[in-house]
């Protein structure tokens, strides 16, 4: 007798999930951005985010949630409702990095949330002022090796960043000795690059690319697998002698876990349309983000895969937080 009635109980609970997947949604859906209004993750996501309202027929709201390494933004989907009225944005540092940088964090990237949609990818640039002496990566390695810890790289967002643990990639595997500087900012790194206080850095393309037309920076590599077509003369790490060499960093949309799967499915389906809209492309192509799409099977791999990669650079780095 209890067993029937539990099986009924379960019976009648999966068909009210499936009807409110059916139904979904049925009010706003909010968007936590686990960074600051005006910063590349907001400023990426806006055109999606209203693309998507049309497409779901309810608003897409943005919240915005500001913290070093996005930590607050991300516990807040973590810890939201799993009704599909809560998502939130992820990327390399949320999901992957901060995994291995922080000894605690209040989430698991892999037990508190699943990964919804890729959005895009964006790969470094390894630039330098336009006075450095080294105009090629391997001149930059072999004043390295003739000067060790004379040469300094600069890092956007301080220790445990992606252009940060890029910049330890590249002195593992070239085997030099550069020193690390640490900024709150990518314009603040920018900057002191531009001036001469600082050698070289890692940044994405919408971040340097005013420099490179003003010719105050020069490119040296591109960290994707192709060159870039914003970029076509600039080599990519590999060819300039580092086979293998891939850092990119990335963005995805996460949900709090337990969000019916319909709902997840739902939401793949909004966002794979939403980037072929012609606001999200012309904003995609804007900031030279390289736009994905995939399954959220295949993003959770994508992302599994990008953990344990950060992972073993946060190790050479031997970074911790400050």
């Amino acid at each position: 007798m209890h067993f029937t009635r539990s099986l009924m109980l379960a019976g009648a609970l999966a068909l009210s999930v499936a009807a409110q997947a059916q139904s979904w949604p049925t009010k706003p859906v909010r968007l936590v951005i686990p960074y600051a209004a005006g910063s590349g993750p907001d400023v990426a996501t806006r055109p999606l985010a209203e693309s998507l309202g049309k497409i779901l027929g309810q608003a897409v709201v943005i919240e915005n949630s500001s913290s070093a390494g996005g930590i607050v933004g991300t516990s807040t989907v973590a810890r939201a409702a799993p009704d599909g009225y809560t998502f939130g944005f992820g990327n390399n540092i949320t999901l992957a990095v901060n995994k291995s940088f922080f000894d605690k964090l209040p989430y698991d990237p892999a037990k508190d949330l699943v990964p919804v949609a890729f959005l895009f990818d964006n790969p470094y640039i390894l630039v330098a002022g336009k006075d450095f002496k080294a105009n090629t990566l391997k001149e930059l390695v072999d004043q390295a090796k003739a000067n060790p810890g004379k040469i300094s790289f600069g890092s956007g967002t301080g220790v445990g960043s992606g252009s940060h643990l890029t910049g330890e990639m590249m002195k593992a595997v070239a085997k030099i000795d550069i020193v690390h500087i640490p900024y709150r900012s990518g314009s603040q790194a920018l900057s002191d690059l531009i001036s001469g206080r600082v050698d070289v850095m890692f940044d994405n393309v919408n971040g340097v690319q005013q420099f490179l037309k003003n010719g105050t920076a020069k490119a040296l590599a591109v960290t994707s697998a192709k060159r870039l077509d914003i970029l076509p003369d600039v080599p990519t790490m590999a060819e300039a002698g580092f086979p293998g060499f891939s850092a990119v960093a990335w963005g995805g949309i996460v949900a709090p876990k337990g969000t019916p799967d319909e709902i997840v499915q739902r939401m793949n389906q909004a966002v794979a349309q939403a980037l072929k809209t012609p606001e999200v492309v012309q904003a995609n192509t804007t900031m030279a983000l390289n736009p994905r799409t995939s399954s959220p099977r295949e993003f959770a791999a994508f992302v599994a895969e990008e953990t344990a990669k950060w992972a073993e650079l946060v190790r050479i780095s031997g970074a911790k937080p400050q």
